[in-house]
């Protein structure tokens, strides 16, 4: 029966293992749809950027030719699209190497393309869906929804497969304790021997029973290594437990930082910048500001973005690590819903 149990755990303990290698995969995965939407974006932007500084090298260089600018401001038109150049150059290459990354994680073939679509009517991360009432406590803020740490990490104490892999793997060791201390017990033995007859032909059974003693050796040296063995056990997975909390603290913390962040520049950086772009290139062909104000009030706007993109991606890849932290990311229902 202790072998049987220690055969029980093992399997057990197998298949969350299974189980936790499935949530990182998972994990991985959501992390790297992520990454490559934000890339995509960024060369997107990129992409811009360079077209209209094609377009106002070609401006300025009529209006060196009219007299209207100088070499200066030229110069500056002619480095600005190196630079925009660089920077396409740069956010296809990324864009191609988190692709690649993507296809490896979901097992797919290196050369196959991937576009990463995101609900572009709402960039805001879609909160834990847990199923359970009292998981997750949404308490209101300037539009933010706070995470319960409490209800979170006994969420993941409850979900992680890698706990149950733990406690799996205490049992195993504590029935191989029982094993090796029941070793040591006396063995009851019955053999039989077939003997020729005393008298007259023929072969007869001779039936015996027998009881070894094990005086010298009682297996003791076994059945220490293997109290260890679960005592080790026991102590890894206490240290998962509290390396679970604090991951679970962690991500919450970097999801409540990073949504905060992406509020910020919606509410208060990114609308206005984007008009500012619209509104002074309008005003440079109108004539009413210069090419080093044009370039100054564009970078702003451009830098503006990609902070936004960054911050958006933080958000997300904080999300994802919450979900994994907890085990959430194993469940159909939040699958369904990713965001």
């Amino acid at each position: 029966r202790a072998r049987v149990r220690a055969g029980r755990a093992g399997v057990a303990r197998a298949a969350a293992t299974v189980a936790n290698a499935t949530r990182l995969t998972v994990g991985e995965v959501d992390r790297s749809f992520y990454r490559l939407a934000s890339a995509a974006r960024r060369r997107a932007l990129a992409e811009e950027v360079l077209a209209l500084n094609e377009r106002l090298q070609d401006i300025a260089q009529r209006q060196l030719g009219a007299g209207e600018i100088s070499r200066l401001e030229l110069n500056l038109a002619i480095v600005e699209l190196g630079r925009s150049r660089a920077r396409s150059l740069a956010a296809r290459r990324e864009q191609e190497q988190l692709s690649i990354e993507l296809s490896r994680a979901l097992g797919l073939p290196p050369g196959r393309p991937i576009v990463a679509e995101i609900d572009t009517l709402s960039s805001r991360a879609a909160p834990l869906d847990t199923g359970r009432a009292g998981d997750v406590a949404p308490v209101t803020g300037p539009g933010i929804a706070t995470l319960d740490i409490d209800s979170l990490t006994a969420l993941a104490l409850a979900r992680r497969p890698d706990l149950a892999a733990g406690q799996a793997a205490v049992a195993q060791a504590q029935a191989s304790v029982a094993v090796a201390r029941r070793e040591a017990l006396p063995n009851l033995i019955a053999r039989a021997a077939v003997e020729p007859r005393a008298a007259g032909g023929g072969r007869v059974v001779r039936p015996g029973i027998g009881l070894t003693l094990p005086f010298l050796n009682r297996n003791q040296g076994a059945v220490q290594a293997r109290r260890a063995a679960a005592r080790q056990a026991e102590l890894a997975r206490v240290a998962l437990v509290a390396r679970v909390r604090s991951e679970v603290a962690t991500a919450v913390q970097a999801y409540e930082s990073a949504a905060s962040e992406v509020q910020t520049l919606e509410s208060t950086v990114l609308a206005p910048a984007r008009q500012n772009r619209q509104l002074v290139e309008i005003a440079f062909r109108e004539g009413k500001v210069g090419l080093p104000e044009l370039l100054l009030i564009r970078n702003q706007a451009s830098d503006a973005e990609l902070e936004y993109w960054a911050a958006w991606l933080a958000e997300r890849e904080a999300l994802a690590t919450l979900a994994e932290s907890t085990g959430e990311n194993l469940t159909p229902r939040s699958r369904g819903t990713t965001p």
